[in-house]
């Protein structure tokens, strides 16, 4: 039995003209799609390192400002009316009103305590100061003594500290060589393998210790290759605080005529007991470089600024701030 199928219809589908057509409109909104990501994307890079440069620069300021202002600051007293004994071997400097706050200018005359490459033509600056809240005095306090004893040990003294013991009249400066504890009383010896001697001056119970140091700030060059800025003590130990600070510049603001106000302006000052007020500028980079269309074009410390070669397609932005030395500005 032979069985016939029929066919009613034809059989249809897609013609390669309906199929060019349908692969063209779908290319047009892939490139669509492909536009709006890219763009998204380029604005999202743009956006994001804008936010790591203000980032930056706003820490930066912060602790070179924080540090600016608390420059000689040695407790309740002024250092240029108080009588400073400095004894700890160098290099801790001596303790005076000259000493407190130092700025090299473009580094000239720094000898630089690290082996981090400070980065060529940026300035640094010293600031020394008292940087702890203090302890007062508990025993040990007359006649003169080797030993320094305070009540606990909250600011965590420990073996090797510069130490400062103050009453506001009197400060002598020593280098810790052992920090022990006892009973709730703790220990600070000072002998004369750090210090020029072992005895500080007569203190009574209204005395107190703080911890003393000088803090360093420059732009050098991190592991990674990338400019940064840097803040080493006393121990020779740099912090790397903020990366992406390519150029640090200073401006020192000089009271002349003893009145604690500003008189005038100077990169390098001939007095630095004349400091009342430092300005920091910065310039901050983008940590990506193809971010920007073409190469960056500002001016920075009065000069014009074009990016570190032709290839340079990084975000720079220029910060400023001025900050007054406290301790040499007059009362409110």
């Amino acid at each position: 039995m032979n069985t016939t199928i029929k066919h009613t219809g034809r059989q249809t589908g897609f013609g390669l003209v309906e199929i060019m057509i349908a692969m063209t409109l779908g290319l047009v909104l892939l490139g669509g799609i492909g536009y709006l990501y890219i763009g998204s994307r380029g604005a999202f890079r743009t956006t994001d390192n804008i936010s790591r440069i203000q980032e930056n620069a706003r820490f930066a300021l912060d602790m070179m400002g924080r540090d600016i202002r608390m420059a000689g600051y040695i407790g309740c007293g002024n250092i240029s009316s108080m009588i400073v004994n400095t004894l700890a071997n160098p290099p801790v400097p001596p303790m005076t009103a000259a000493n407190v706050l130092i700025g090299y200018d473009s580094g000239s005359g720094w000898t630089n305590p690290t082996t981090i490459t400070r980065f060529a033509a940026t300035d640094v600056i010293a600031i020394m100061g008292a940087f702890s809240s203090g302890v007062n005095l508990d025993g040990n306090l007359v006649p003169q003594n080797a030993n320094v004893q305070v009540n606990g040990n909250p600011d965590g003294f420990k073996a090797d500290d510069v130490l400062v013991v103050t009453n506001c009249v009197n400060a002598d400066v020593f280098r810790a060589t052992n920090v022990s504890s006892s009973g709730g009383i703790t220990t600070a010896a000072h002998a004369n393998s750090s210090n020029t001697g072992n005895r500080i001056g007569v203190y009574g119970s209204d005395a107190f210790v703080m911890r003393v140091d000088q803090y360093t700030y420059f732009v050098g060059t991190n592991t990674a290759g990338n400019p940064a800025l840097y803040r080493v003590g006393l121990d020779g130990i740099a912090e790397e605080l903020v990366e992406h600070v390519q150029d640090l510049q200073l401006r020192y603001g000089l009271d002349t005529n003893g009145d604690g106000t500003v008189d005038g302006y100077s990169d390098t000052p001939g007095t630095w007991t004349q400091v009342v007020s430092v300005t920091l500028n910065l310039l901050m980079r983008s940590p990506d470089n193809n971010v920007a269309t073409s190469q960056p074009s500002l001016a920075y410390n009065n000069n014009p600024f074009s990016g570190t070669s032709a290839a340079d397609r990084r975000i720079y932005q220029v910060y400023s701030a001025t900050v007054g030395v406290r301790n040499r500005m007059p009362p409110m």
